[in-house]
């Protein structure tokens, strides 16, 4: 709960001055750590998020490896950092710094309503970072870049462009060629969480709801 708290706090510290935060490079750090928190709700705690990916959005008859497994995931994930890391290098390249916000805000509504409402579910593992942090972050980011200037439509197209670029190649491309009903990279059960085979499945709580 301590956790759910201070994500709460900081995101809402960051709407309530968003007009004082200046610094691109700075949100553009705090967006790259909500990442690898976002990653860590993923995989770690709760950590349910494959279970949830392979049986109830893809209906898999073997959960634990197909058609999301372990080492697709990983190169997935490390391929967020080639979306991250240049907007931090390059904080006055608007259309690099851009797309990682844009995926944020994005990853908000995508954990938060999207996919439960398409999995009958109250909780995506993502969604608290996602919406308490990532979606804060990408609004403060976006009227401090306006603060500097008008966005401009070549920038906002090459954004696009970019995003549509990594979702291909950095997140389908990996998963597409990593599928495999053989793959020795199986998921834990408790990545599987309330989907593993023959576990009876009552509606989760969020994270840390227990103290």
């Amino acid at each position: 709960m301590a956790a759910v708290q201070a994500m709460v706090l900081g995101g809402v510290s960051l709407l309530v001055g968003r007009k004082t935060q200046t610094n691109l490079r700075a949100l553009s750090v705090m967006n790259a750590m909500t990442m690898c928190a976002h990653q860590y709700e993923e995989y770690v705690d709760p950590g349910w998020f494959p279970g949830m990916v392979n049986v109830a959005l893809f209906k898999s008859d073997q959960p634990y490896n197909y058609p999301f497994n372990a080492h697709s995931a990983m190169c997935a994930n490390i391929f967020f950092r080639a979306l991250y890391v240049p907007a931090m290098i390059f904080p006055k390249v608007k259309w690099l710094g851009l797309p990682p916000v844009l995926l944020g805000i994005f990853q908000a509504f995508g954990h938060a309503i999207v996919i439960p409402r398409a999995i009958h579910t109250k909780y995506s593992p993502g969604a608290l970072t996602a919406a308490f942090l990532h979606l804060p972050i990408g609004i403060t980011y976006l009227s401090a870049l306006r603060a500097q200037g008008p966005i401009g439509r070549g920038n906002w197209v090459k954004s696009a462009v970019v995003l549509l670029l990594f979702l291909i190649f950095g997140v389908a491309t990996p998963n597409l060629r990593g599928r495999d009903k053989n793959s020795p990279h199986a998921f834990t059960e408790h990545q599987m969480g309330r989907y593993a085979p023959g576990k009876i499945s009552p509606e989760p709580s969020t994270p840390g709801t227990n103290g």
